[in-house]
């Protein structure tokens, strides 16, 4: 995933519900709007149930996903709940992020991973609902709101979701292979330099190991990662960030590979149980170990351990969509199928009119 400017941490232990947590609208049928300013507002128990029984919830949805996103990325939470009879039906996950070289802020569902809301009964009165309580968000410097949505099957709302305003947009793309298909099909679906390197990589004296997620073997992959961003000119998550996730731990598959007995890189992926697929999320390779084709030879291990483990998709991740990029090309060389990221964007008021003219002009002429 492409990465944006984090840092601090937030702690909420103090923070009061009752001032976390405001209604902003009821209905004569019984439903409750409600926005929280932090998820641990929210009963766990009930925003998770939400996700398990949706047919569109997925990893990015979960409790323990925000709130690792809360805790330790600088992004200020916005949660839309909406509750039938003090049960909560309906979730929307947000936060308010900045907008690269502006001053200007985004109301995101969600960064990073994907969001979109999701309703398990009353659909129909329920969603637009939730979607009604954005615009009460927006305001001063807050100019669009973004859904970014993983499942294709968030189709289904698209005309309900523009006809509050929002418009598609295409800012990515992944790559996902169908393990259904079985390892050797997969094979032979690559391209010869994704199978030349992974046999290549496979003539050296490595090992392969499925590592538990701990704080230790955290860091090491973390040091990592922050050399391969500072390289790449991006930022890194901060470690705050890893360590929350340790809550989820039943979610994550940690790899590590080892060269001649070194540490030569790993890859952080997510286990996508609701939609039964294995989650491309970091990947961090020494540079030193590139010409050891240590990429294939991880992503050779996700692809088997995904197929032995009942999985049916591997989700390579987002990639550009530009078919000369480097990335796009390796991840396009293992065969999967190109699949959009599902995004809407809706703007308020003139600095969103003003901002939007000026991304045009850009995405005109520098792009």
């Amino acid at each position: 995933m492409g990465q944006r400017t984090v840092s601090s941490t937030r702690s909420n232990t103090d923070l009061n519900v009752a001032e976390t947590v405001r209604t902003i609208s009821e209905t004569q049928s019984g439903l409750e709007v409600n926005v929280a300013e932090t998820i641990t507002a929210v009963n766990k128990s009930q925003w998770n149930g939400v996700v398990d029984r949706s047919t569109r919830g997925s990893v990015f949805h979960r409790y323990e996903w925000i709130d690792a996103i809360e805790t330790g990325l600088d992004s200020a939470p916005k949660h839309i709940v909406v509750k039938k009879d003090g049960n909560t039906i309906g979730v929307f996950p947000n936060f308010v992020v900045g907008i690269e070289n502006t001053p200007f802020r985004r109301l995101t569902s969600i960064y990073p991973g994907f969001g979109g809301p999701l309703v398990t009964t009353d659909v129909s009165e329920a969603l637009p609902l939730l979607i009604d309580a954005v615009p009460k968000l927006c305001s001063g410097r807050t100019i669009l709101h973004e859904i970014r949505a993983l499942d294709m099957s968030y189709l289904r709302y698209n005309d309900a979701i523009q006809r509050h305003g929002y418009r598609p947009i295409r800012t990515g793309c992944r790559f996902q292979l169908n393990l259904d298909k079985g390892y050797d099909a997969i094979l032979d679906g690559m391209s010869s330099s994704r199978r030349r390197g992974i046999e290549k990589g496979r003539e050296h004296d490595y090992e392969l190991v499925e590592e538990e997620p701990t704080v230790a073997n955290f860091e090491r992959f973390h040091r990592v990662y922050e050399q391969h961003m500072d390289r790449v000119g991006g930022q890194a998550f901060p470690m705050a960030f890893f360590e929350k996730l340790l809550e989820m731990k039943s979610k994550l598959l940690l790899v590590t590979l080892r060269i001649d007995g070194e540490y030569a890189g790993g890859m952080l992926e997510l286990c996508n149980d609701e939609q039964s697929a294995v989650h491309g999320f970091i990947a961090s390779i020494p540079q030193e170990y590139f010409e050891y084709h240590a990429s294939e030879l991880l992503y050779d291990y996700v692809i088997r351990w995904g197929i032995e483990n009942g999985y049916e998709t591997y989700d390579l991740g987002d990639t550009g969509t530009d078919f000369e990029d480097g990335v796009f090309r390796f991840k396009e060389g293992f065969g999967g199928q190109l699949v959009p990221n599902l995004f809407w964007e809706r703007g308020f008021g003139i600095r969103w009119k003003l901002f939007q003219a000026g991304r045009s002009m850009y995405w005109r002429h520098y792009k």
